[in-house]
């Protein structure tokens, strides 16, 4: 590989590279020509090779966010990057270049098949994220810890996996596919050759204890993230109720976090931490109560929001029926005019003695009236789509009127309720502060008048009473910040999500309205459209078949030129006539 690259200039892959991969990629033929007539969109190509081009960064990537497969092979990147906006990707080949570590991956959640053979790579590592993960080859790198291997137990869909050419798989003392075997029970293919049944039972035979041991550690980590992962998801329901961190001692801790005054108060004796207690145990219980209140509060609002939906839901179901109903009425009389029509071209067609031409302004006025008919029929039509649409719009912005009101109806309770529990919780603060105080003026007085011994954390505090009532004030101001901190995040974010939760389904209503009154004007259009575009041909040929066969007889053309004008206005406005009357029904 180097021999092929050294007369080349490092590159940076960049658009214009990109483009002429491209088009050298491109089919030959017809399908090629009409590819080259369509141009290339960056952002729907799903294929890209660029091999053996001396690149040395990732870079310009970004706008294809359909490529499923990027092959990168004999270049000489160091560096895994410029990869995060591939989000659809499946299969990276990033083999025979000089990278280092495994990283930058965890955008590439859909990757399939990674390829890192023939790097320099010492650690197996930053790929948590790859769960689809089913093809791993990273032969011919540099990993010398056979343990490394165990860092692939996570990957449970992984079925191929190549390592060899690494200087851990040469320990001449170590059997490494039987290795691999024992500490990866889900591979299928190792070197790309199957495992048996029986290399695996053996495998594991060998390495039982360890495995046993490895298990039982992978469990635990397994219970620990699987708790983790259960808090992330109660944080998640607590905050959107309002209430996350007010489920246990949170607040309380929050209150001495950066109150060092309030801490050495404590080294005062067991009176002070009595009372530090006690003030722990009942704010925790009152802020427990708040907790509460909220996780009631949060499922009251989710039930109105649910039953908001569902009106909603239920008037635009019942505007579809009635304006689907319309439709199939429309289409309907269209079919009927339509048939009507065909009917009467005919008759005209059929029009070919003189005798019969007086007729001829009796069927063209009765064209004329199904034409009228049929915008009658248009107009209706637009009046009663528009008017239901309308009436569902006025019912929707009704419907959110009422629950834009129900919810700040709600969220007022709440509030109000959750600023009786800030105010107990101040008022056991100030308790608290007025205890501690008297505690602190007691130690004070005492020390004073006899040789009590002080821990070092007071000596700044209880230099004389003017030091100790700075301290007390201080921390009590600090505890009381923290209350009112809580209490204004709390008020404030359910104020502003209530706002802007009312202001966007407002919003949504007037887009849906707007997108569907289009919708019914496109849908009129192409019906008038449709009627105006079919022209009464027949009746033009039949005027000039008619003046034809009257020349060849020797007799006057039944049609004057005003005549002929008159029909080619009518026929202007009349649809030509279809295949079948089953297929305008069908319509």
């Amino acid at each position: 590989m180097t021999a092929i690259l050294q007369d080349l200039e490092p590159h940076v892959i960049d658009t214009s590279m990109i483009m002429k991969a491209l088009e050298e990629e491109r089919a030959s033929g017809e399908a090629g020509r009409l590819a080259a007539e369509e141009g290339i969109i960056l952002e729907e190509v799903e294929r890209l090779r660029l091999e053996f081009l001396n690149i040395l960064k990732i870079d310009h990537l970004s706008m294809m966010t359909s490529l499923v497969m990027l092959k990168l092979p004999g270049n000489i990147i160091e560096k895994i990057e410029g990869l995060d906006a591939l989000i659809n990707l499946k299969e990276l080949d990033l083999s025979f270049n000089n990278i280092e570590v495994i990283e930058n991956l965890n955008e590439l959640v859909k990757l399939e098949i990674l390829t890192l053979f023939q790097n320099r790579i010492k650690k197996l590592e930053n790929m948590d994220m790859l769960v689809k993960l089913t093809i791993f080859s990273i032969g011919n790198n540099k990993i010398d810890d056979m343990h490394e291997v165990i860092y692939m137990r996570q990957f449970c869909h992984l079925h191929s996996f190549n390592m060899a050419g690494n200087p851990c798989t040469e320990d001449k003392g170590i059997d490494f596919r039987q290795f691999i075997c024992a500490y990866l029970p889900n591979l299928t293919y190792y070197e790309y050759r199957i495992i048996t049944s029986e290399e695996r039972q053996n495998a594991y035979e060998k390495y039982r204890a360890d495995l046993e041991q490895l298990e039982k550690q992978e469990e635990k980590i397994k219970q620990k993230r699987n708790e983790q992962e259960t808090r992330a998801k109660e944080l998640v329901h607590h905050t959107e109720a309002f209430v996350e961190n007010l489920d246990g001692d949170q607040l309380f801790v929050a209150l001495f976090e950066n109150d060092r005054d309030g801490k050495a108060l404590l080294k005062i004796g067991d009176t002070a931490i009595d009372i530090f207690n006690n003030f722990h145990d009942e704010l925790v219980a009152v802020v427990k109560q708040l907790f509460k209140v909220g996780i009631e509060q949060n499922g009251i609002r989710q039930e109105e929001i649910k039953q908001f939906y569902k009106c909603v839901d239920d008037a635009k179901e019942t505007t579809r029926y009635a304006s689907q109903e319309y439709v199939e009425i429309f289409f309907e009389k269209k079919a009927e005019i339509f048939f009507q029509i065909r009917k009467l071209l005919q008759t005209i067609d059929d029009l070919i003695t003189e005798d019969e031409i007086p007729k001829r302004n009796e069927y063209i006025t009765e064209l004329q009236k199904w034409s009228q008919e049929y915008h009658t029929q248009l107009q209706n039509a637009r009046y009663k789509l528009m008017s239901e649409e309308l009436t569902l719009f006025n019912q929707i912005e009704e419907i959110n009127g009422n629950f834009e009101q129900n919810i700040n109806d709600l969220v007022a309770v709440f509030i109000e309720s959750a600023q009786s529990f800030f105010v107990q919780v101040r008022n056991l603060e100030s308790n608290y502060s007025e205890e501690i105080t008297e505690v602190s003026n007691g130690f004070l007085t005492n020390l004073n008048i006899s040789s009590i011994p002080l821990h070092p954390d007071l000596k700044y505090v209880m230099i004389d009473k003017e030091s100790l009532n700075n301290a007390l004030i201080q921390s009590h101001d600090i505890h009381l910040q923290a209350i009112d901190s809580r209490e204004d995040l709390l008020v404030s974010r359910i104020q502003n999500w209530v706002e802007e939760y009312c202001e966007n389904i407002h919003k949504e209503e007037i887009r849906r309205s707007r997108k569907k009154v289009t919708e019914i004007h496109h849908f009129l259009d192409l019906q008038r459209e449709e009627f105006e575009d079919f022209h009464i041909f027949a009746l033009d040929i039949q005027a000039s078949v008619s003046s034809e066969n009257m020349k060849e007889e020797g007799t006057v053309s039944l049609y004057t030129e005003g005549e002929k004008s008159e029909i080619s206005e009518i026929s202007s406005i009349l649809p030509e006539p279809t295949e079948t009357e089953d297929e305008e029904v069908d319509d």
